[in-house]
């Protein structure tokens, strides 16, 4: 294509030639072009549609260059692999910034390259209800398991209480052996204590924890026990999925191997989980936010709005580890 087929050097051309004030036929004979098709450009800038149609209308969604030096910063703030452009987006959105995370990508990337055909996820298998998988609200369903940690030379065994609906983290503790029965429900009574509230459902595995002395301790409390079936992690996969972000965190933590400074740690990381990490299953929330009903009201500044955003980011540690970091978006 000739370089006058797109708006933008058309534009860039006509630009130039009023600067240096050329006439149409210097400007034809520098760009290759008749001095007619230069007049008709002069011609048709005289027409707004004309001219939209030439030198091609401004996008009137285009996201303000404040908001797009923001997700910019946020990726100079944060360079680790598992802060993406979800959670970019999401901490803005939380900010009071609407954005989604298409538009950091293409903000990032300059032009958005369509992902590739997904991985099929395997769904529930049939049977289970579906208000174990999708709880309508807070306590009622909890997930409870156990995980082994290594760190250098010692094994851990942590246990942990998880809220279905809200992924806040309840209870977590960590062992230096094989949790009992016994340890799993004083676990439970734990979660119980500090949320004042006892769940209707509490799911867990098929392990030796988690057999008859175990679910007549729960019916006690009130709560009704459920296990999963065999080789099916589907109805557990919360807290699961919640083990797996713990473990990313604790291979790049210094820490003495002692089951008190383990337990220091992980209450340390239940903080920052349940306060500062926003969730994906909650777009733009915190499990606090999601466990208070806070709901995040976003605004759309774009380019040709009346708004203009001051918009500042700046990165703190929580609780003195640089990998439990707290953005502040202002």
């Amino acid at each position: 294509d000739p370089p006058h087929s797109s708006p933008q050097p058309r534009a860039e051309i006509m630009q130039l030639a009023a600067l240096r004030q050329w006439s149409a036929a210097y400007t034809a004979s520098r760009f290759g072009l008749h001095e007619n098709t230069i007049r008709s450009w002069k011609r048709a800038m005289l027409d707004k549609r004309r001219a939209d149609q030439l030198l091609g209308s401004p996008p009137w969604n285009r996201l303000h260059e404040g908001v797009r030096q923001t997700a910019h910063e946020l990726r100079k703030l944060c360079p680790e692999r598992c802060f993406g452009t979800r959670s970019i987006a999401r901490h803005m959105v939380r900010a009071g910034v609407k954005i989604s995370r298409a538009s950091v990508r293409r903000i990032l990337e300059e032009e958005l390259i369509e992902p590739g055909r997904k991985r099929r996820m395997l769904g529930p298998p049939r049977g289970h209800p579906a208000h174990l998988l999708q709880p309508g609200r807070p306590h009622e369903v909890w997930h409870t398991d156990i995980t082994e940690l290594r760190v250098l030379w010692k094994k851990f065994e942590i246990a942990a209480v998880l809220d279905g609906y809200s992924r806040k983290l309840l209870a977590i503790k960590a062992f230096a052996r094989r949790p009992t029965t016994r340890d799993m429900h004083l676990l439970i009574k734990e979660a119980i204590r500090r949320e004042e509230q006892a769940a209707r459902f509490l799911i867990s595995d098929r392990g030796s924890q988690f057999r008859r002395r175990f679910t007549e301790g729960c019916q006690s409390e009130g709560i009704r026990h459920m296990k999963c079936k065999v080789r099916c992690w589907q109805l557990n996969a919360k807290i699961e999925r919640y083990f797996r972000t713990m473990k990313v965190w604790m291979r790049s933590t210094w820490l003495v191997p002692t089951q008190p400074r383990m337990q220091q740690r992980l209450d340390q990381y239940k903080a920052w989980y349940n306060t500062h990490r926003v969730h994906g299953a909650h777009e733009a929330h915190t499990p606090e936010d999601r466990m208070g009903g806070v709901e995040p009201e976003p605004s759309l500044y774009t380019a040709r709005g009346d708004r203009i955003p001051e918009i500042s980011v700046s990165r703190h540690n929580a609780r003195g580890d640089p990998k439990l970091f707290r953005l502040e978006i202002r």
